[in-house]
């Protein structure tokens, strides 16, 4: 029989996979969110099991919502990347000191722990549903965002904190969908669309799902 995680250890586990995504290595991204499919009402639809897990494709949409399981935001990163510095996040207390606290700030990163989308409506609910990926960038000396693809529904607008994160100073959002949700990312830079990246990340959560007890 195998051995299953305790919830604890799977909140532990998922949160140290998204702190992973903003701080190993050189990070593009300043934060990381994962939003989780949950059926609207319980108990959930008796919907037919595929693979142990519910076929959303076999019953309304509407039965089922995205909210926020849990983020991670590297705050003095975002600081430092809006102000062109070299500081690192080490050492950011005594350069904040000195100057003004700038980049994304907690109140708005955690926000978004308050909203709720659709699933199958809107950017982000279409996005689960499609099981697709969209990089949205705020241009430079300009106010309008940028939806890499074919997105031009004004029924798919981006989500309503959005526009305050790219006043902050946010440059890049990534979706990119994952069997039990979606993960969002944001960084003070530019940040391509990189279909490899897509691929590793889904492969990363793919094995999370894996795991007894799994976060996901």
């Amino acid at each position: 029989m195998e051995e299953q995680l305790n919830p604890l250890a799977v909140t532990q586990l998922l949160q140290h996979t998204l702190r992973g995504l903003c701080t190993h290595g050189d990070p593009q991204w300043v934060y990381a969110v994962f939003w989780r499919i949950l059926p609207r009402n319980y108990p959930p639809p008796k919907w037919d099991l595929q693979g142990g897990v519910y076929d959303r494709s076999r019953g309304n949409r509407r039965n089922w919502i995205l909210a926020w399981e849990d983020g991670f935001c590297n705050f003095a990163a975002s600081a430092c990347d809006q102000e062109d510095t070299p500081a690192a996040a080490a050492g950011y207390t005594d350069y904040a000191a000195v100057h003004e606290v700038k980049g994304l700030q907690p109140e708005l990163f955690f926000k978004m722990s308050h909203d709720i989308y659709n699933y199958g409506e809107g950017l982000i609910g279409k996005v689960a549903a499609d099981q697709s990926h969209k990089w949205g960038f705020q241009e430079a000396n300009e106010h309008e965002i940028n939806l890499i693809a074919s997105w031009n529904n004004p029924a798919d607008s981006h989500p309503r904190t959005w526009e305050a994160q790219f006043q902050s100073g946010i440059k890049t959002i990534a979706l990119i969908a994952v069997r039990e949700g979606v993960v969002q990312l944001g960084s003070m830079r530019k940040v391509a669309e990189d279909l490899s990246y897509v691929v590793a990340l889904r492969r990363k959560f793919g094995y999370l799902e894996s795991i007894p007890g799994r976060a996901l």
